[in-house]
This record gives C-alpha cells, sequence and structure tokens, in this order.
C-alpha cells in the first residue's frame, strides 16, 4: 500500500488535511483511493500556498473519523509504503490514538532504503531521488502526486534491492568530478560544498583512485555524502606525491625495533619505543603489529641445531648468528646509501628525480636536463630539501621494495656509484 499524506505542518501536532492510498499488487496498480480531510482548524498560509489546498475545500470535506475504516480496511494486511514513514504512518497511528483504537501495520520507507541502496546522495527528499531515477512528479505536494511517485520510486528501489537493477557505480555529480581527474599520479583532493578538504591521498593513478573511493557502496558512505567537488595535483611520480601528502600529515610511530647487541657479542632484535634520537629498523604504530614483525625475525634465526646446547653459542655460532642479524636489517634499509630514483615528470619531456645521499633522502626536484647532467650534478637540481625525515625515508624504502622491476623505463633506482 503506497500511501502519501498532506498535513498543516510538519510538527508532532500537526493534522491531516489531504491522504492518497494506491494499492500496488502483483506489479500493477489495483485500486487508488485519494481524499482531503478536514483537520477541524485553520491551516497556515504557506501550506495552502505549497499544497494549493485552501481553508474552503476543507470545509465540506469529512472528518478523519469519517475515513477511519475505510482508510483502515485498505491498511489492513497491507505493506504500508511511503516516503519517511516515520512522518506518514505516525501521524496515521496518533489519529487512531485518538479514537482509542491502535494501527499495527508492516511499513518500508522509500527514505531510509534509499539511504542504504545509494549512499552519498547530497539529499534524499522526494524531488532528489525522483530526479536521480529520472521519475517526473505530477501534482507535487498533493498526496496523489506524490504516492504515484513514491510508487515509482519504490519500484526502483526495490529492483536495487532484488539486484535486479542495474548497479550504480557512482553518483551523477561525482561522474562530472571524476571525468575531469587526470590518469597520473599525483595528489587527489576530495573537498565539501564550502570547498573544505574532507580527504587527501597520494596516487600512482588519480583517476582510478577516484573511481574506487568514489564508487558507491557502504564502505565509502562517509566520502560519499561529504565529497562535492575533487582536485587533483599533478606530481608525475607517486613517491612525491606521498611525500606531499606527509608534509601534511607527518607519520608519527610509537614503536621502533632496533638490533642490539648482549655482553656475549650476540646481536637480537627488541622492540623499544620511539624516542628522539634513537635510531632503528622498523618502525610502527601499533605494539601487536611490531611484535608480529620481531616473531618473524625471531624464526628466520632460530637455529634448532644448538637451542638445547650447554655453555652457550661458541664464538663460530655467534659469528655466524650476527650475519643473519646484519642480513635481514638490510631489508630495512636503502639498497644504496647514495642513489637516485628517477621517474616520470609532470609535462612531456621532463623527469622527476630523488636523491637519497647516506641513507636519507635528500630531496626531489624536476628537470628537463639529461640522465648524465642529473647524475653529474644531481644537488643542483634538488627543488625541495628534507633533513633526515622518518616518514620521506620510509616511504621510499618501501617504495624500492615493491618495485618488481627496479630498471623499469617509467621509474626505477639507480646507485649513484654506478653513474660515478
Amino acid at each position: 500500500m503506497i500511501c502519501d499524506i498532506e498535513a498543516t505542518g510538519l510538527d508532532t501536532d500537526c493534522d491531516m488535511i489531504d491522504i492518497a492510498l494506491i494499492t500496488y499488487q502483483d506489479e500493477k496498480v489495483v485500486e487508488v483511493y485519494e481524499t482531503l480531510v478536514n483537520p477541524l482548524r485553520t491551516i497556515p498560509e504557506y501550506i495552502s500556498n505549497l499544497t494549493g489546498i485552501s481553508n474552503r475545500d476543507l470545509v465540506t470535506a469529512p472528518k478523519f473519523y469519517e475515513v477511519a475504516d475505510a482508510i483502515r480496511m485498505r491498511l489492513e494486511g497491507a505493506v504500508f509504503v511511503s516516503h519517511n514513514t516515520e512522518f506518514d504512518l505516525g501521524l496515521l497511528r496518533k489519529k487512531y490514538e485518538e479514537m482509542g483504537q491502535e494501527l499495527r501495520v508492516k511499513n518500508f520507507c522509500t527514505l531510509k532504503v534509499a539511504q542504504h541502496e545509494i549512499p552519498g546522495l547530497q539529499n534524499y527528499n522526494l524531488d532528489a531521488l525522483c530526479s536521480f531515477f529520472n521519475i517526473k512528479i505530477q501534482e507535487r505536494h498533493r498526496a496523489i502526486g506524490d504516492a504515484k511517485a513514491t510508487l515509482d520510486l519504490f519500484k526502483e528501489l526495490l529492483s536495487l534491492r532484488l539486484k535486479t537493477y542495474p548497479k550504480i557505480l557512482y553518483l551523477p555529480h561525482h561522474i562530472k568530478q571524476i571525468k575531469k581527474v587526470p590518469a597520473k599520479a599525483g595528489l587527489l583532493y576530495f573537498k565539501d560544498e564550502q570547498g573544505k578538504v574532507v580527504r587527501f591521498e597520494a596516487c600512482f593513478n588519480m583517476q582510478k583512485t577516484s573511481n574506487e573511493l568514489l564508487e558507491v557502496k557502504e564502505e565509502n558512505r562517509d566520502l560519499l555524502v561529504k565529497t562535492v567537488t575533487l582536485e587533483s595535483e599533478l606530481t608525475g611520480s607517486a613517491l612525491i606525491a606521498e611525500f606531499k601528502k606527509l608534509l601534511f600529515i607527518p607519520y608519527q610511530p610509537n614503536w621502533v625495533i632496533v638490533s642490539q647487541e648482549l655482553n656475549s657479542g650476540e646481536k637480537i632484535f627488541k622492540i623499544r619505543p620511539v624516542k628522539k634520537g634513537l635510531q632503528g629498523l622498523w618502525y610502527f604504530r601499533d605494539y601487536q603489529d611490531a611484535k608480529k614483525k620481531l616473531r618473524g625475525l625471531e624464526s628466520h634465526l632460530r637455529d634448532q641445531k644448538f637451542a638445547y646446547r650447554e655453555g652457550g653459542r661458541s664464538k663460530e655460532e655467534i659469528i655466524a648468528h650476527n650475519r643473519k642479524v646484519e642480513t635481514l636489517s638490510k631489508e630495512a634499509r636503502f639498497p644504496s646509501d647514495n642513489l637516485i630514483i628517477l621517474g616520470e615528470g609532470r609535462t612531456m619531456g621532463e623527469k622527476s628525480f630523488i636523491l637519497v645521499r647516506n641513507n636519507h633522502v635528500l630531496g626531489y626536484g624536476y628537470t628537463e636536463a639529461s640522465e648524465n647532467e642529473i647524475y653529474a650534478n644531481p644537488e643542483s637540481f634538488i627543488t625541495k630539501r628534507f633533513f633526515q625525515h622518518l616518514g620521506v625515508d620510509l616511504a621510499t624504502r618501501k617504495y624500492i621494495r615493491v618495485l618488481k622491476n627496479l630498471r623499469q623505463k617509467t621509474e626505477g633506482w639507480r646507485s649513484l656509484a654506478e653513474v660515478r
């Protein structure tokens, strides 16, 4: 049963002035019932202007108690469908309670279902949803016109819920924004109505990231609701985009795994709280993540052959063990103390580069100079410098580790020792 009610207002004290009930069964309209209802009070002028219903129209209209049985007869055994059942069904229940009667009925709220099935719309009123589904509303703010529109909306939402409707991938206003985003590396800014940044991401492919984060699904709901516009900042290199993000949101670890030498000369890995001046190998925000990494390291160092021998390990065994520790420690360092990472620039012919000196990122820059010119004097091309920036160093080490081919044409690393 599709229902819409017009009332003297929107507060809990309001009274009904217009009601429409559409009986929809077996995918067809079986009956349409509509009537004006005398609220036994004067209606406000703004309601009259909105609905087109005047006080004169309502003088001769039946009172609610005169149509209550006709309405109840149609609602019994039916599912009550309206756009905002909290208001419509709530008002009906109040009117029946005034008569000493109770109204119990199952309900389907198109407003709530739309909010669940299509997260991220800026508005979920009847006008906005009908516009989204290309539903034309005739006689807006009259019960029969709104009920017919609600029926069409109900059909669309039911198809979505039953998965017979083509999946809605993106909201209309987001599609326009995504099309403007280049499929290149850079920083992607998600902005709200006031132009405030609600999220930003360092991306290898900004268009792909915008597609993923603005896809209509539950886990994206918060961003879908807030995002109105997208802005992109081209960097050419995904790693430089990550550097820029770290300048806004610094990496702040709480725990670090260090290499420590015991009195016996044996080296071990230990978890320590991060402190100023403490040099470590692996850094973590969460202690459990640090413990998991430590267990993995210790499993590589475990040597069952000498685990139960009295007197501890021999000198030779300690040397062999320490070599393993050193080998594992190299995973947390740059492959070379001094190296250059070359990548794409922001424009045709431009290159990006990142310079590592003494196991720290010194800076990055852009240039159209040849590779040989860059290798000969890289410092002269730096446009942004860093001084032992932990987040930048860690991001760069991770980036190098995940490169499948360190010599790939678009982006790879090359040790300075190889070019001098």
